[in-house]
């Protein structure tokens, strides 16, 4: 099993995040990426308010929300449970949003990054996302865990 000494490069602020890809990593089977089936809210109920889980379509490449925590909800712009990104403006491909689920599923990797905070809550600047990848076969990612902190 990898380190997470292995995932220094990106360089996490949160300290909650850094308890998502924890958890992420232990979950993983050894050589393979964890799937939907590994991940148990009741081992992380304080980071579910910052994670949003997201279902991968392929041909073309489109990721759809199917679960947002209830921090994320509280700052987006709309209700994005259910959407998938191609419905969203702000979010359609080449978005950074869209570059950052994307890098995701092709790394088959952890992707993080400190986005511009565009909503309308006073006090945030920018948001920190972690994206780590599932694949229920435990090599082809299908679906994302996503957490943010805020900034």
């Amino acid at each position: 099993m990898q380190k997470l000494d292995t995932y220094k490069h990106l360089e996490i602020d949160s300290a909650h995040l850094m308890e998502l890809l924890r958890y992420w990593k232990s979950v993983s089977p050894y050589g393979g990426l964890p799937g939907r089936q590994d991940i148990d809210p009741l081992n992380i109920p304080h980071i579910l308010p910052y994670c949003e889980l997201l279902d991968v379509h392929f041909d073309p490449l489109d990721f759809e929300y199917r679960l947002i925590g209830t921090k994320i909800d509280a700052i987006s712009r709309g209700k994005y449970t259910g959407l998938k990104v191609s419905e969203i403006p702000t979010q359609i491909a080449p978005s950074l949003v869209y570059e950052l689920y994307r890098r995701a599923v092709d790394q088959k990797a952890p992707v993080r990054t400190v986005l511009p905070y565009i909503g309308d809550e006073p006090g945030i600047v920018e948001v920190e996302c972690l994206v780590l990848p599932l694949a229920s076969n435990g090599s082809d990612v299908d679906m994302l865990l996503g957490g943010i902190a805020l900034n």
